[in-house]
């Protein structure tokens, strides 16, 4: 699958919702250990509201799909977390201004302005055991990828295995940020929430690209 389109994407991120949505305990309870435990249920009502939206609404681009959905995570998940997810969506659209359908090189570069617009935002960095410790990998993933092939299946699937490589690095890390950071030592040995929720976030996509 070289392109995917408006409907496509749409249907895969609807996917993705669902997997989220399932997520909560598993996210609630990591959060519980290193955080303040808000985190799952955060997720589960942010892409609980972007289900309803997207399964009700018809995109005319994917500049305009990709802006509803980064909106919609701001509004209803509020704080951090749904400005930097928000983040995830809107960061990059201006790639996708005006397309219909997007390749592999859309998507790696959509990708990368929403990681350098969330480092902006989040004022963090590489190693503060954030999902920006997920991201940057997954987009790694895809590029190497995208080396020996343009199929968004295989890139998407890249996407995921390099994101969940760098849920597992975050277990070694000191959180810099956030109610986290106040568990300094003591968080050594858990993944990063919000990277898991990356990770899941790229399964969604990939597996619902794959069920096309």
């Amino acid at each position: 699958m070289e392109y995917l389109t408006v409907k496509q994407l749409q249907d895969a991120l609807i996917y993705t919702c669902n997997l989220v949505i399932e997520s909560e305990p598993m996210l609630t309870e990591l959060d519980r250990i290193i955080g303040d435990g808000d985190h799952g249920t955060g997720m589960r009502d942010g892409f609980s509201v972007l289900r309803e939206v997207l399964a009700g609404t018809d995109f005319p681009n994917i500049y305009e799909l990709m802006r509803e959905t980064g909106t919609q995570l701001v509004k209803s998940m509020g704080g951090a977390s749904g400005v930097i997810f928000g983040t995830l969506f809107i960061g990059g659209r201006e790639v996708v201004k005006g397309k219909e359908r997007i390749n592999a090189d859309d998507l790696i570069r959509f990708f990368e302005e929403s990681a350098a617009n969330i480092a902006r935002r989040g004022r963090t960095g590489p190693g503060d055991k954030t999902m920006l410790d997920a991201l940057l990998p997954a987009i790694e993933g895809m590029k190497e990828a995208r080396r020996n092939s343009d199929d968004m299946v295989v890139i998407l699937e890249a996407a995921y295995n390099g994101a969940l490589r760098g849920v597992k690095n975050t277990k070694n890390m000191i959180p810099r940020l956030g109610r986290a950071k106040n568990f300094r030592e003591k968080a050594i040995g858990y993944p990063d929430p919000g990277a898991v929720s990356l990770s899941i976030i790229f399964k969604g996509l990939s597996e619902g690209v794959r069920r096309i």
